[in-house]
């Protein structure tokens, strides 16, 4: 797998890097034998970045338990979604236990919305822990993470941060307007998230190859299963652009799904019953659109299961539709997901 320079932190990563959030029991339903085989597979190819995230549930204890004899052999990226310094402080703590590292290379502000801005940047905010943290030699860089790309432009020009990691694929296309060219022009690294728009890209081959027309340096992507990650990392292998006629036919192939698709702006939070509804809801019906409950992998049955309790917490209450500025039809698309996975060999 090729390597590159994420912007300033110098650190030579390879192209295409492991997302935390499957390596997580309790966030899909996968097995810890399974997590550390997928784990040490990517680490065994030569794949040297994992990221993940406090909130990604036991992910940093999965990746800690592989990562105690192969630290070397990895490059650890996390984040905190704290928003004051002593939470973000706690949060790390955290994090160097369940990683089992005396470091993080880099930590990042998780999620960022534009009101908690002033709040992360301002006196006993979370930036000045991460400065604080970085200074008593507890991390090395600092990275802010958002679905926001306004927002994220307007962080990066403050000079605070050295990696920016933002959503972007053949649907979510706001980053090439102007964030790319002003990480290159800043020397700010860049970790393109949702590759695969959170599953609902099927082409995997069009989709990889799509990132070979831009200026990003790393493609964050996470995967299920041995076979899921060997077939995603081969595909990223290809460093060949689509050609203007691919990139037409890719954008008819996805424009179905441009239609209804959830930015995950985040704007229908909080919902009054906890549910984290872009991610809960949107992200998992995307994924299962036009799917039989009998074609699902094994994997998306066991995570729909663990999922019941948050759609069947639901009481309709329509805030979230009410805040959505896409119009999304949030009550359908639970009712749906209920429909698919409450059957009688679910349970």
């Amino acid at each position: 797998m090729r390597k590159v320079r994420l912007g300033r932190t110098n650190l030579e990563v390879t192209r295409w890097a492991l997302g935390g959030i499957p390596l997580s029991t309790m966030m899909g339903g996968r097995d810890e034998e399974t997590i550390h085989k997928v784990f040490t597979a990517a680490l065994d190819y030569g794949i040297n970045l994992v990221d993940t995230s406090r909130v990604y549930m036991d992910s940093e204890t999965m990746i800690g338990q592989v990562l105690k004899t192969r630290r070397s052999d990895c490059i650890i990226a996390t984040k905190s979604h704290s928003r004051t310094y002593d939470e973000v402080m706690a949060d790390l703590e955290d994090s160097l236990k369940e990683l089992q590292t005396d470091k993080i290379d880099i930590y990042q502000v998780h999620e960022l919305l534009a009101h908690e801005a002033p709040i992360v940047m301002g006196k006993g905010g979370a930036l000045e822990a991460y400065k604080k943290a970085r200074d008593q030699g507890m991390i090395d860089f600092i990275g802010l993470t958002s679905h926001h790309v306004d927002l994220a432009i307007e962080l990066m020009k403050t000079g605070e941060f050295d990696t920016v990691m933002i959503p972007f694929n053949i649907i979510e296309r706001e980053p090439e307007k102007e964030l790319l060219a002003l990480a290159r022009s800043l020397d700010i690294g860049t970790l393109m998230m949702k590759p695969l728009a959170g599953g609902a890209i099927r082409n995997i081959a069009m989709a990889f190859r799509f990132f070979n027309g831009y200026p990003v340096d790393v493609i964050l992507n996470g995967v299920a299963s041995l076979d899921e990650f060997y077939a995603n990392v081969r595909e990223a292998e290809n460093t060949e652009p689509l050609s203007e006629q691919e990139l037409k036919d890719f954008e008819k192939e996805v424009a179905p799904l441009g239609q209804d698709f959830c930015r995950r702006c985040s704007y229908c939070l909080p919902c009054p019953n906890d549910i984290l509804v872009p991610v809960f809801i949107h992200v998992i019906w995307q994924k299962m659109q036009g799917r039989r409950y009998e074609e699902l992998s094994e994997l998306d049955r066991r995570m729909g299961r663990n999922m019941l309790m948050w759609w069947q917490g639901c009481v309709e209450c329509g805030q979230c539709e009410q805040k959505c500025p896409y119009d999304l039809p949030t009550i359908k698309r639970k009712n749906d997901l209920l429909a698919l996975f409450s059957v009688e060999d679910a349970g």
